[in-house]
């Protein structure tokens, strides 16, 4: 009944007699009026005035932004029951506490979302998980209800993994809306930012940030775009309470005298001219960060490889480098000449380093597709984090690793033969033939060999072609087929890199992890003494300290090796696919280079991940020939489907460490 009249209330802009109320929902004065004393109570605690004035009405005292909102709490609440899941619950709360100004309560949350408040209580423990994860607390106190504490930077950075981490599964129905879309804004997404910012005006944003692109002279990537978004809608909802983000003199100083500060402070006037807000200076360089650190959208013109080099960061082109040394080493494979490869990495790493350093999250579509597809060219672009701890002094988590996976791969697939290519479109080939031309001089590797309606492709050309690209979804029944759009976007372009790296992987590390490796060289590293097959242990953490704890007392790693293992895993995942992880510490908790494998009985769950096998690391990256003939071993070892099998079907230590050492004798 409290439900009831308080929607009637909501959606009464003016007084409303009881008389009037009690006809609304169809109960009598008294039982109203009861009825209105309890909400008034309720309503108090979350800082929301019920007036009840004699010979006037009653009415809620609240602007008529917080009247939809509260109007908007109420449709969630009466939505369709299949959204009541635990996520939908958990997702409900989160948003509430983040963006609600006033403490929450229990009961209230219980009501909203029709179900217990134990039920309530056992969410708000994974809640408060989430929450420290991120540098955020959750508070509770009796009489007062539940709040969110913590620096505006968390802060922030909570809401925008609350929005990343949102599935949502609207329909598109709003076709005047989706009109308006810029082309790298897909529906879903968009209707995910519109429900956490209601009342904020998407498409102006999106206009000014298009307006900013054309003055920064380079265009963002769809999630790049999507994300830039959503930071600039959080600064407006922060702007609106008072709460403003603080950099400090030397980090505000750094970004002024970028060019992105002077865009950034253009797209501020546009904001404050647009949504009648004061934002700060902080705001600005806020903004102008995350511009730095958005991936920009990638065109290299092969005829200009020495001119792009020349004004890129001298830095950069070190790291660059030296990943592509690494990386060539460990897969045994020559990509130094490659100067496509060096300047996709230059350009890359830029705001790859800007997100790094500022703790900037970049999600990775397909990240779980590169761990699986080629799991040997992830492990040696995760390898690679040792460049970036030694340059930067940060760690790289496993979405950017698999973004520079994504180009190694496409680097290793240039060293073989071209990609005898087949471009498929619905109608005329005026349309086929723009899109070759733009495929043409964005994939040199490509040779394009037929462009053709749907209606021309047949078995023969299927069969001599390495690669079909075509603009019409699911009618080509073959695995050489990817799926692009007739704007050829950058998630297009995605497709289609990671396509070229899974169809050339193969071939290549076949040819690849052939080479001899130094048998006595990894036997230095790897001994049966620290292999084991774990039975009793469940947890992760618990697996880290033990057979970590045991290395520490064989004098191999310093203490601290523990902690600081799982430190790291906090800020990035080290599982690299299938089942397997290779947890680690800095070198400088390492004394002497060994590694401790433990082949689980009964498969954990680490970061949504089932784990069957984890290596734990202790290397010195330094020693350089030990690392590259470590993990030259380990990735061939990972590309033979046989030899992992044979792992995880045995329980025998020596077996093991006979896999390692010579392959089993298997898969030559």
């Amino acid at each position: 009944m409290k439900k009831q009249i308080f929607l009637v209330l909501i959606k009464s802009h003016q007084p409303i007699t009881v008389a009037k109320l009690a006809e609304k929902v169809s109960r009598s004065g008294k039982t109203v009026r009861n009825y209105l004393k309890l909400l008034q109570q309720e309503l108090e605690k979350k800082a929301i005035k019920l007036i009840i004035r004699p010979n006037v009405g009653v009415f809620l005292d609240v602007t008529e932004e917080e009247r939809k909102l509260l109007g908007m709490g109420i449709s969630i609440s009466k939505d369709v029951e299949e959204k009541y899941s635990p996520e939908h619950r958990r997702y409900y709360i989160l948003r509430t506490l983040l963006k609600n100004k006033y403490t929450y309560t229990l009961q209230l949350f219980a009501e909203d979302l029709y179900c217990s408040k134990s039920t309530i209580i056992h969410d708000l423990v994974t809640i408060q998980s989430w929450l420290e994860k991120r540098g955020l607390q959750l508070k509770r106190k009796q009489n007062q209800g539940l709040w969110v504490e913590g620096n505006e930077k968390n802060y922030r950075r909570a809401m925008m993994d609350l929005f990343l981490e949102v599935h949502e599964q609207n329909q598109v129905d709003e076709v005047e809306e989706l009109e308006k879309l810029d082309y790298r804004i897909d529906f879903i997404n968009y209707k995910k930012i519109k429900q956490l910012f209601p009342f904020i005006q998407l498409f102006k944003i999106q206009e000014i940030i298009q307006q900013a692109e054309r003055k920064l002279g380079y265009y963002f990537t769809d999630q790049a775009f999507i994300n830039l978004i959503t930071h600039i809608a959080i600064v407006i909802e922060r702007t609106k309470h008072e709460k403003e983000i603080k950099l400090t003199k030397e980090h505000f100083e750094s970004l002024r005298a970028k060019y992105e500060f002077e865009v950034a402070t253009w797209v501020v006037d546009q904001l404050s001219e647009a949504f009648h807000l004061d934002f700060s200076e902080d705001e600005i360089g806020y903004i102008s960060l995350h511009m730095l650190g958005a991936k920009i959208q990638e065109d290299i013109d092969t005829n200009s490889y020495d001119i792009l080099l020349d004004v890129q960061n001298r830095e950069y082109i070190s790291i660059a480098k030296e990943i592509i040394s690494l990386a060539g080493d460990i897969l045994g494979i020559d990509l130094s000449n490659d100067k496509k490869l060096l300047i996709a990495l230059v350009i890359h790493l830029r705001p790859t380093i800007i997100r790094l350093q500022h703790g900037l999250k970049l999600r990775n579509p397909i990240l779980q597709t590169i761990k699986n597809e080629y799991t040997s060219i992830f492990g040696a672009a995760w390898a690679c984090s040792s460049i970036f701890e030694k340059k930067i002094g940060v760690s790289i988590s496993e979405d950017e690793v698999g973004y520079i996976a994504m180009h190694l791969a496409v680097g290793v697939g240039r060293l073989n033969h071209k990609v005898k290519t087949v471009i498929v479109c619905s109608s005329g080939i005026g349309t086929s033939q723009l899109i070759a031309t733009k495929i043409n001089n964005l994939f040199h590797e490509l040779d394009i060999i037929e462009i053709l309606p749907l209606n021309y492709l047949n078995k023969n050309i299927i069969q001599k072609a390495d690669l079909i690209i075509s603009t019409i979804a699911g009618v080509i029944d073959s695995p050489k087929a990817v799926y692009i759009s007739t704007l050829l976007d950058a998630t297009d372009v995605i497709k289609i890199k990671s396509m070229l790296g899974k169809l050339q992987i193969n071939s290549c590390e076949k040819k690849t992890f052939k080479k001899n490796t130094s048998k006595s060289c990894i036997c230095d590293v790897i001994d049966e003494a620290l292999c084991f097959i774990e039975e009793d242990k469940k947890d992760f953490i618990e697996i880290i300290n033990y057979y970590g704890k045991l290395m520490e007392e064989k004098g191999y790693v310093r203490p601290g090796f523990c902690e600081n293992v799982l430190e790291r895993e906090e800020k990035a995942s080290t599982e690299i696919g299938k089942g397997i992880a290779i947890p680690h510490a800095t070198e400088a908790y390492v004394i002497k280079s060994k590694i401790c494998i433990i082949k689980l009985k009964h498969p954990i769950t680490w970061n949504d991940n089932q784990l069957r096998l984890m290596i734990i690391l202790a290397l010195k990256f330094k020693d350089i020939h030990v690392t590259k003939t470590f993990f030259k071993t380990i990735y061939a070892l990972l590309d033979n489907a046989t030899l992992i099998d044979k792992i995880m079907q045995t329980d025998d230590k020596s077996e093991i460490i006979d896999i390692f050492l010579n392959g089993g004798n298997c898969g030559e």
